[in-house]
């Protein structure tokens, strides 16, 4: 059975890698950042992606921080459609995070 390394120096790389490590999710990432905000359905016709995939990785990124909803699922929707907008700062501050961590990018840059 294979074994699984997990380095302990990079367990804060975690979320950048659940964010930046999946096609789809780095598709649409670039997608809502050439694009702004758009519906699952946008993204999904925008990227050539069913909608049940966008949906699926919008709710990810966005249980990572990395893209927002408005309105929130906190508030009572009632038929409105979703937009996903991307987090900038948090993407670049991921980016920078992989950057550091891959030793192409200093601490301070």
């Amino acid at each position: 059975m294979p074994r699984y390394a997990h380095p302990k120096t990079t367990a804060h790389l975690e979320p950048v890698i659940n964010a930046f490590g999946n096609l789809t999710r780095v598709a649409i990432i670039g997608f809502l950042a050439q694009n702004g905000p758009a519906t699952r359905g946008e993204v999904a016709a925008g990227l050539n992606i069913g909608v049940a995939t966008a949906k699926h990785n919008l709710q990810l990124l966005t249980d990572e921080g990395i893209t927002t909803q408005d309105p929130p699922a906190t508030e009572e929707r009632n038929g409105m459609r979703v937009q996903y907008l991307l987090a900038r700062d948090e993407v670049q501050r991921r980016y920078r995070l992989l950057g550091e961590a891959l030793g192409v990018v200093s601490g301070g840059e």
